[in-house]
């Protein structure tokens, strides 16, 4: 999902490649495309709508200085918003609890599997504690192999 909404983003900053500055028209296309990766990446259209409007506010007031393009400024000001709007500082996760549970949900596809293999070698890795992996996706085939040879490959 990550994946997909990063690819979206990144052609709707092509829109402002080559341009000389930041214009209204230009803004309005690339905030057009941003809005609809949002939307596409199951954010609600309220909360895409809000962001794309403090984008807009914040890229018409921006100065692109010399050194920097159009398509960079507005890079820097979608990638401070998400930020902001992800809450803004980064938490570290909370292993309380003897043994910790963390539950990993999504849809199918957005990554899941290889989320908790790379979560799981973090945790053993950075915090020294012992991490088990258990599969309770029985529908997908092979989703309980691939998350033991994840698990292998990172030593949980």
């Amino acid at each position: 999902m990550f994946e997909n909404l990063t690819d979206k983003l990144e052609r709707s900053f092509k829109i402002l490649r080559g341009e000389g500055k930041i214009t209204e028209i230009n803004v309005a296309e690339t905030l057009k495309e941003i809005r609809r990766a949002l939307i596409d990446a199951d954010v609600n259209y309220k909360v895409a709508k809000s962001f794309t409007d403090t984008v807009k506010q914040q890229a018409m007031g921006e100065n692109v200085l010399t050194a920097v393009k159009p398509g960079q400024m507005m890079t820097k000001i979608v990638r401070d918003e998400l930020a902001a709007l992800m809450g803004g500082t980064a938490t570290d996760i909370s292993l309380e609890g003897s043994p910790a549970v963390i539950l990993i949900a999504g849809l199918q596809g957005s990554g899941k599997t290889t989320f908790s293999g790379k979560l799981a070698a973090q945790i053993k890795g950075k915090r020294g504690r012992g991490v088990l992996l258990v599969a309770c996706d029985v529908y997908r085939p092979a989703a309980i192999e691939q998350l033991r040879i994840l698990g292998e490959q990172v030593g949980v």
